[in-house]
C-alpha cells in the first residue's frame, strides 16, 4: 500500500481498523501517521458538533401530526404544506444563510477544493505517463478520449469527487502542476470561474460530463492551455471554422 492509496482509504474509512491500513500508518515515514491523526480529530470534532445541536421538544411529534393531517388535504394543499414545513425547519436551523452555504458547500468547486488535501502528493509528481497509462485511468469510469492527451501528464487515478465517481489529472506544463478532475455524467449549465481557499479554476461543460481545471498559483495561459488540452482530448479536437480552413 503506498501512501496515496492509505490516505484516500483513511479519507473514506476514518475509524478503519484494517490490518494492512493499520500497518502503513505504523511503518509510514512520510507523514501518513500524523495524517491518521488528523483524520481521527476531524472526526472527533464532528460528531462532537452534532452531538451539541439542540433538538427542540416534541419535533418529532409535530412533523407527524403535520404529516397526518396534510394527508387528508388534496394534492396541491399538500405540496404548499410541505414547502411551508421544509421552510420552517431551515428557518429553524439558519434559515436561507443555511440554505446558502448547503448549496454552496456542496457545489462542484467546492467539493472539487475539499478533495485536494489528501492528493496534494500528486502536484510533486513530475515523471511522464505514457498514452496508453492516461487512457487505461479512464476505463473505470467507463469513459475514453477522443482526442489525445495533453503532453506533460504526470498523475491519473479514478477518484470520487463528492457523491460523483471521477477521473483525477495532473498535468505539468511550464513545470506548474495543474489539476483537472473530469465527472463523467455529471451534466452543467454552463462554464464558470471560480477563486476559493487558495485555487484558481474554471468549471466546464462538456456533451458527456463536467472539467474542473485548477491550481495554486498557475499562470492563466498555463490553466487555459491545460483545459483546452483536456476538452479536445474529451470531446475530440475542435474543427478549424471556414475562414482558417
Amino acid at each position: 500500500m503506498n501512501c496515496l492509496d492509505f490516505r484516500r482509504r483513511i479519507t473514506a474509512e476514518p475509524r478503519s481498523r484494517d490490518a494492512d491500513l493499520l500497518a502503513h500508518r505504523d511503518s509510514c515515514d512520510e507523514g501518513c501517521a500524523p495524517f491518521w491523526q488528523r483524520a481521527q480529530r476531524f472526526e472527533d470534532d464532528f460528531e462532537t458538533a452534532l452531538a451539541g445541536i439542540p433538538v427542540p421538544d416534541g419535533l418529532a411529534d409535530r412533523i407527524l401530526l403535520a404529516h397526518a393531517t396534510q394527508e387528508r388535504r388534496g394534492q396541491v394543499r399538500r405540496r404548499r404544506s410541505w414547502m411551508a414545513m421544509a421552510a420552517s425547519v431551515l428557518i429553524a436551523f439558519g434559515g436561507v444563510g443555511l440554505l446558502w452555504r448547503h448549496m454552496d458547500g456542496t457545489s462542484l468547486p467546492a467539493l472539487a477544493v475539499a478533495h485536494m488535501p489528501w492528493e496534494m502528493d500528486s502536484l510533486n509528481m513530475t515523471r511522464p505517463m505514457t498514452d496508453a497509462q492516461v487512457e487505461a485511468g479512464f476505463i473505470g469510469r467507463s469513459a475514453h478520449l477522443k482526442g489525445p492527451a495533453p503532453a506533460g501528464v504526470t498523475y491519473v487515478h479514478d477518484c470520487t469527487v463528492g457523491p460523483y465517481p471521477a477521473v483525477h489529472l495532473v498535468t505539468r506544463m511550464n513545470d506548474e502542476p495543474v489539476v483537472a478532475l473530469y465527472m463523467p455524467g455529471k451534466m452543467s449549465d454552463a462554464d464558470s470561474d471560480f477563486h476559493r481557499d487558495g485555487w484558481d479554476g474554471r468549471q466546464i461543460a462538456l456533451s458527456g460530463g463536467t472539467l474542473v481545471v485548477m491550481a495554486q498559483g498557475a499562470s492563466r495561459n498555463t490553466m487555459d492551455a491545460v483545459a483546452r488540452g483536456w476538452r479536445e482530448a474529451l470531446e475530440g479536437p475542435v474543427a478549424p471554422s471556414v475562414g482558417q480552413i
